[in-house]
């Protein structure tokens, strides 16, 4: 495909629905069994969630007859998220503080061990030392922003307006 197809490819589905709205997510049928959101339902929830952003509102369009046990599935399945959440933010707290304090122990272990005082020993416990500390760093600044922002999605989507389909809705 060219580039200017690409182009008249997007044109056109932009023209085509000229009225979806960005905050909005559709679930369909299939994400319901036995008027209970599905695993892989959450998992399209959590996807088309990420890219709306958290200073608007969601609003889950579905079946008028999933409604009203959609909220209660939705909390229960949700608060398990949370609390995994929860549970791995404090465990990469723990082994940030035990990586970074192995690394601080290797690098100042030289100081006072005489033998590994020699310059190639030396050098590998330094590498190794710096190899823990930014295990550490890497697990605290890199990996806890992650689970947040895991769990602000998920606060998130707990917020949002649960709606039926808009033909559905018309018919009322």
């Amino acid at each position: 495909m060219t580039k200017q197809q690409l182009k008249d490819t997007e044109k056109r589905l932009k023209l085509k629905f000229v009225n979806l709205k960005h905050n909005e997510i559709v679930l369909r049928e299939e994400d319901f069994e036995d008027g209970k959101l599905t695993k892989s339902g959450y998992l399209s929830l959590k996807q088309q969630s990420d890219y709306i952003p958290t200073t608007e509102t969601i609003e889950i369009r579905m079946p008028k007859a999933y409604i009203k046990d959609f909220k209660e599935t939705l909390e229960y399945v949700g608060t398990k998220e949370l609390t995994r959440i929860k549970t791995d933010i404090r465990d990469a707290n723990i082994f940030a503080l035990i990586f970074f304090s192995v690394g601080l122990l290797l690098i100042s272990l030289p100081a006072f061990i005489e033998f590994l005082n020699t310059k190639i020993i030396n050098d590998i416990l330094i590498i190794v030392s710096w190899v823990f500390m930014w295990a550490a760093v890497e697990k605290r600044f890199f990996g806890i922003p992650v689970l947040k922002n895991r769990r602000i999605n998920i606060l998130h989507i707990l917020s949002s307006n649960y709606l039926p389909y808009k033909k559905e809705q018309l018919m009322e």
